[in-house]
C-alpha cells in the first residue's frame, strides 16, 4: 500500500551547521504531533539524529513519494518524483542581494509550484524583485530551549603518557557517557592530539594564567608530580583542580569536595556528576612559603636590561630550503620575516651553528632603553 505523507519538506543536503537545517529543527520541535516528514539527498548523520527525535526523516534514493503538501528549501530537482496536491517553495534567501553579487544564484522556479513562502519581509521582497512573483510571509518558528551550563576545563600539559594523556582520554570518555556539556582547553605543544571534538588545542603561552582564571577547573592526570605549578596556579586563582592520587597533592593542600577532586589512577568511579554539579567555590588557599632567601647568595644585582643589545632579525630561505623548524618560533619561518633576539641567538642565526648556515641576516640592533626612545618618538 502506497503511503501518503500529510506534509514532506525536502531539502537536498542536510549539512553539519546551516540556517535551513535549524528551520528544519525548530519546525519539527513545534510541530512533533502532527505529520510531518523531513526528506533529503545527502544528510550529516548526526543533524538527521537530532531531526529523528520528532519527526520521520527519509533519504531520497529515485522512489516516488505522495503526499498532501510538499515544501522545497532551495532545490526542486525531485519535483517529478513527487505527488501532492499543492506544492510550496520556501524562501530562505534574500535573492536580490545574493544576485547583485553572483547573477548565477537564482531562485529555482518550477511550473508546479502553487505558492511561495518567505521567511522574512526581506525575503519576500528580494524574491519578487527578481521574480515578480508574490511571496507570502511566514517567520521562521523558534522554541527556545534552557541551555545547560558548559563545564569549562583547561590543562597545560604535554600530551604524553606519564602526563595523563590516556587518563585525559578516559575522563574525556566519562563525561561524554554521562550526558554533559563541555569544552576542554589544552595548551600543548605535542601534534598527537586526543581525538575528541569537545577538545580545543592551543599552543603554550606564557600568559596562561588568564586562562586557568576563567575555567571551572585545571585538569592534571600525571602519573606523579614533584610540585605542580599549573595546580598551584590554578587554586591560588579560586580554581579548583582534578587531578590524579599524587602523594605531592596532599602535602600542597588539596582536599577532596574542598578544592579538588581526586581521581584514581585506574580512574575508575569518577565522579562526574559531582564534578558537573559540584564545583568547589569560595575555598581559601596558600602557597607553601619558600625560604630561598636561605640558599641563594643575596648580592646586588648588576644586570641592566636597558642596556641588553636586541637584535632584529630577518629570515633567509634557509629555514624552507632545509625545512627546519625555527628553536625559538616553534614554526618554519618564511623568507622575508622578521622577529627579535639576543645576541647569543643572533650568533647562532648568522652561522655560528652546526649547520654553518645562514638562517637569518641582522636588520637592526638597539638597547631596551633606544627601543622605548623610538617607540615614544613614533
Amino acid at each position: 500500500m502506497t503511503q501518503v505523507y500529510s506534509n514532506i519538506y525536502y531539502f537536498y543536503y542536510l549539512n553539519v551547521v546551516g540556517g535551513t537545517e535549524t528551520f528544519l529543527y525548530q519546525l519539527a520541535k513545534k510541530f512533533k504531533d502532527y505529520d510531518l516528514t523531513v526528506v533529503y539527498t545527502k544528510a550529516d548523520p548526526q543533524q538527521v539524529a537530532r531531526l529523528r527525535q520528532y519527526v520521520r526523516c527519509v533519504k531520497f534514493e529515485g522512489q516516488e513519494i505522495y503526499c498532501k503538501r510538499a515544501f522545497f528549501n532551495y532545490g526542486v530537482d525531485i519535483i517529478n518524483h513527487v505527488h501532492a496536491d499543492e506544492y510550496n517553495l520556501v524562501i530562505h534567501a534574500d535573492y536580490e542581494a545574493l544576485m547583485k553579487k553572483n547573477p548565477d544564484f537564482k531562485p529555482q522556479i518550477h511550473p508546479k509550484i502553487n505558492r511561495y513562502i518567505g521567511v522574512s519581509k526581506r525575503a519576500c521582497a528580494g524574491f519578487k524583485a527578481v521574480t515578480g512573483k508574490n511571496c507570502e510571509l511566514c517567520y521562521n518558528p523558534f522554541t527556545p530551549e534552557k541551555p545547560r551550563k558548559v563545564l569549562n576545563l583547561i590543562s597545560a600539559t604535554r600530551l604524553t603518557k606519564e602526563k595523563g594523556k590516556d587518563r585525559m582520554i578516559q575522563l574525556g570518555d566519562a563525561l561524554d557517557k554521562a550526558g554533559i556539556p563541555y569544552i576542554w582547553t589544552v595548551f600543548t605543544n605535542d601534534t598527537k592530539e586526543i581525538n575528541n571534538p569537545n577538545i580545543i588545542y592551543m599552543k603554550p603561552r606564557l600568559d596562561i594564567t588568564n586562562f586557568i582564571a576563567n575555567a571551572d577547573y585545571l585538569v592534571q592526570l600525571s602519573d606523579n608530580e614533584g610540585y605542580c605549578y599549573s595546580v598551584v596556579e590554578a587554586l591560588t586563582q579560586g580554581v579548583p583542580v582534578i587531578v590524579t592520587h599524587c602523594p605531592v597533592f596532599d602535602e600542597i593542600g588539596l582536599k577532596h569536595g574542598e578544592n579538588c577532586y581526586l581521581l584514581d589512577f585506574d580512574m575508575q568511579n569518577i565522579p562526574v556528576n559531582d564534578i558537573y554539579n559540584k564545583i568547589p567555590k569560595n575555598f581559601h588557599y596558600e602557597v607553601l612559603k619558600d625560604d630561598w632567601e636561605n640558599h641563594l647568595l643575596l648580592e646586588p644585582t648588576t644586570y641592566d636590561k636597558e642596556k641588553i643589545t636586541m637584535y632584529l632579525m630577518e629570515a633567509t630561505n634557509t629555514y624552507q630550503e632545509r625545512g627546519l623548524i625555527d628553536a625559538e618560533l616553534g614554526r618554519i619561518p618564511l623568507k622575508g620575516e622578521r622577529w627579535e633576539t639576543d645576541y647569543n641567538r643572533m650568533c647562532a642565526l648568522t652561522g655560528n651553528n652546526k649547520y654553518r648556515a645562514r638562517f637569518a641576516k641582522v636588520i637592526d640592533s638597539y638597547t631596551q632603553k633606544e627601543k622605548e626612545e623610538r617607540q615614544q618618538s613614533m
